[in-house]
């Protein structure tokens, strides 16, 4: 083992190696900024070049590429409200509300360093979990995948600030918008209304970017404000002040980390849970939960600790398996064939200096990643100022040529203008954007879950030891507020009597 690892740092630090990984971190950087592009198309664009060559160069060039999309992800969140990458659109709460208030080089700092140790230290749990994963992974069918994705649903009801019923709401519009389009078990086809266009259903990326970033863009202009922020603190002390607030909640980014490390390990459930379920379980365990959604930096901490945590354990997962951990890694399992690499539990004998390269070229990538974004950082904070009449045409030109990337179809920039329409109205009346895109996000993967289970394990799949514990540790989360007041009210009540 201790050879492996000698070889595996001898290969990560020779120079044409390094020579890729900083160009593949900032390409990364770059596709993580725009929105609707994502690391899987760029990583599906660079798989002709992987053929003759060598595996550690091919590898390193599309594991830190895609290892450092979901850092810059989240300064788009920040600056635009709009989600470089769907996984970071739990950053936007909180995010975008810091930069209305001039903290937009404290939220990146701190989403930035968040996102940086998150991406480093699952390496270790992945290194050391190597033994372990095999039980983890058995242990996981489809009643536990139904009752994790059930979990981050649950916390619908605390996204809007004073208002659950408008909440609950939300987040059932976004469960219908799922179900349109051919459903993924049976095929039959839903709501689509003859359109041929939304026989595969809605895509995440123009709805995302017309809730969030163009509704953002229509308020701004509609209430007259010419730049997103007024005043703003540009200078590296904002910066450090962001990544101070990471130390100062090292608790919560901690849980954060560990839930992102735990849920990329299981195949198939995606980053949208991760972020939702870390944002949620950050809210209920604050002192000061009425802060969320009005810029609390806490809330840019743990999504972004969870979007990058996430990647360790589902490259372990593909390495280990041959079970690609996410849509990412289905197409790292053809760069693998590519090069002549069998991915399973035979690689982790016969290339096992390869495997540890990619996890640390992962930890790697994100230090790099990180440094660039932080130096950066007082540079890109100043977006928030630009006027608006130069600041929203090249938002609306951004992102409809990022939702053609994405989506290669004319009609989703009606979807896009639609939803941001929507997201105006939703906004104005008090109904939450963020409920309605979790909804969305979880509402399929939960509905094919539990079809599969039924047919499985009958009605009552949820009453197994995993499922139960998940959703007993969840509803603990959602009753923690509820708790804490009942126990300080009692404790009043005896010191007074």
């Amino acid at each position: 083992m201790l050879e492996a690892y000698g070889t595996a740092i001898a290969t990560l630090f020779q120079p044409i190696n390094l020579l890729i990984m900083l160009v593949a971190v900032c390409v990364g950087l770059i596709v993580g900024i725009i929105p609707g592009i994502g690391g899987g198309t760029m990583v599906a664009l660079l798989l002709p070049f992987v053929f003759g060559r060598s595996a550690d160069t091919a590898l390193i060039l599309l594991v830190s590429l895609h290892a450092v999309v979901f850092t810059s992800g989240g300064i788009t969140s920040i600056l635009l409200n709009m989600p470089g990458e769907s996984s970071s659109a739990a950053t936007m709460l909180d995010g975008f509300p810091m930069a209305q208030k001039g903290e937009a080089g404290r939220a990146i700092g701190a989403a930035v360093t968040s996102s940086m140790f998150g991406g480093i230290v699952p390496v270790i749990f992945a290194l050391a979990m190597i033994p372990l994963i095999m039980p983890m992974l058995l242990a996981f069918g489809q009643p536990e995948m139904a009752a994790l994705v059930l979990a981050g649903i649950l916390f619908m009801s605390i996204l809007t600030r004073g208002a659950v019923g408008k909440g609950i709401i939300s987040g059932m519009v976004g469960l219908l918008i799922s179900v349109i389009g051919y459903h993924a078990v049976t095929g039959v086809q839903r709501f689509s209304f003859g359109i041929p266009p939304l026989h595969d259903g809605i895509s995440i990326i123009p709805l995302a970017l017309g809730l969030f970033g163009i509704s953002e863009m229509f308020d701004l202009v509609v209430t007259g404000q010419t730049k997103i922020a007024q005043t703003l603190n540009s200078k590296y002390t904002g910066v450090w002040e962001g990544v101070k607030d990471v130390w100062r909640h090292k608790w919560l980014w901690l849980r954060s980390t560990i839930i992102g490390y735990i849920v990329g390990i299981i195949p198939g459930i995606g980053g949208q849970v991760a972020t939702w379920v870390c944002y949620g379980q950050a809210k209920q365990t604050s002192k000061h939960p009425e802060k969320f959604g009005t810029g609390a930096v806490e809330g840019v901490i743990a999504p972004e600790a969870a979007d990058n945590a996430k990647e360790a354990g589902s490259l372990l997962t593909t390495m280990a398996f041959g079970i690609p951990g996410g849509a990412v890694m289905a197409l790292m399992l053809s760069a693998f064939a590519m090069v002549g690499v069998t991915p399973g539990p035979k690689m982790m004998v016969d290339n096992l200096p390869l495997a540890l390269t990619l996890l640390l070229g992962i930890a790697l990538a994100n230090i790099i990643g990180a440094v660039i974004c932080l130096l950066s950082a007082p540079s890109m904070a100043r977006l928030a100022t630009v006027r608006m009449e130069y600041l929203f045409p090249a938002i609306l030109i951004v992102s409809l040529a990022g939702i053609y990337a994405a989506t290669l179809s004319p009609f989703n920039f009606a979807v896009a203008l639609a939803f941001g329409l929507l997201g105006l109205a939703m906004k104005r009346y008090g109904y939450s954007r963020p409920a309605l895109i979790l909804g969305f996000a979880l509402g399929a993967l939960f509905e094919n879950y539990t079809l599969l289970s039924i047919k499985l394990y009958g009605p009552f799949f949820l009453f197994r030891p995993i499922p139960l514990a998940i959703l007993a540790i969840t509803l603990l989360v959602l009753a923690y507020p509820y708790l804490t007041r009942a126990i300080a009210r009692f404790k009043q009540r005896r010191a007074a009597s």
